[in-house]
């Protein structure tokens, strides 16, 4: 048996919690073109959506699930060109996505379609960012 008197236990430092319930919004920011929206997990399928007017807002909130491993993707698509991306990921060790997405102590990322690509916004930083570029069509 042994007996530690006095000595100290080593502290981990966790990241804060991430909020409980996120909401993910995919909006049509192009200047002419309408905007065909498709995202899913791997347990749920949101169907296809069509963005025509620009300002369009296609929505959906969950909440993240117990083990941690919520995962969201959507592929957007215009007559011209597509893109694929992960919507929304688990974050364990980066915060990335949490740090841009956090609103206040709500998760909310806001992924605008804008004509040279897609954007996220940093509600840190208070700016729209390029994070992936349209793929054209042959």
């Amino acid at each position: 048996m042994v007996a530690l008197v006095g000595a100290e236990v080593p502290r981990v430092a966790l990241p804060p919690p991430g909020p409980s319930r996120y909401y993910i919004h995919v909006v049509n920011g192009l200047s002419k073109l309408g905007l065909l929206v498709h995202c899913q997990s791997k347990d749920d399928d949101l169907g296809y959506h069509r963005l025509l007017n620009h300002g369009d807002d296609y929505q959906w909130n969950f909440k993240v699930n117990f083990w941690g491993t919520t995962l969201y993707w959507c592929k957007l698509e215009t007559p011209h060109a597509y893109v694929s991306f992960e919507s929304f990921w688990p974050e364990t060790q980066h915060l990335w996505l949490r740090d841009r997405c956090k609103h206040g102590t709500v998760g909310t990322c806001i992924w605008t379609a804008k004509d040279d690509g897609i954007y996220l916004r940093n509600f840190l930083a208070n700016v729209d960012a390029l994070i992936h570029k349209w793929i054209y069509k042959r």
